[in-house]
């Protein structure tokens, strides 16, 4: 596959380990999905209006390193209890393996919702500070600083 191919590349590898893109990162993915897969009427036919940096994390998922970096505040918090470290491990786990979290309805649904619910697991204020984090996740994906 294509990720595969260009596994070495300085972007992709920004993408995997969860560290925002340059514009420079950006063309050098422009040039990867549109110029070498054929052109932009080819990628749109054939991944939609899905942005390349989704399309990375999806297909190259991201580094559980990466991952566990975004929520160790969580992981190495020595407050929470079992049920919240497993809850937050399984967003871990679910982020490496699909990329990203979609939206946050997502962890209302399987498998965040047995044995407890997110509502249920934490308080309002962890919850407000876990959404802001997948979001984050996902936004390292798209968006373009510097």
């Amino acid at each position: 596959m294509i990720v595969e191919k260009h596994q070495d590349s300085l972007a992709i590898y920004k993408l995997r380990n969860n560290i925002p893109l340059t514009l420079v990162d950006y063309k050098n993915l422009e040039h990867i999905f549109i110029d070498e897969l054929g052109n932009k009427t080819d990628y749109e036919r054939e991944f939609g209006d899905t942005p390349f940096g989704l399309l990375v994390r999806k297909i190259g998922k991201l580094e559980y390193e990466a991952a566990m970096k975004v929520f160790s505040e969580f992981i190495n918090d020595q407050s929470l209890t079992q049920t919240q470290i497993v809850f937050v491990k399984k967003i871990v786990d679910y982020i490496v393996q699909n990329g990203y979290v979609e939206n946050m309805a997502e962890l209302m649904k399987p498998p965040f919702d047995k044995p407890v619910s997110f509502m249920k697991v934490f308080d309002k204020t962890s919850q407000q500070r876990i959404m802001e984090l997948v979001t984050e996740v996902k936004q390292n994906a798209v968006r373009v600083v510097g």
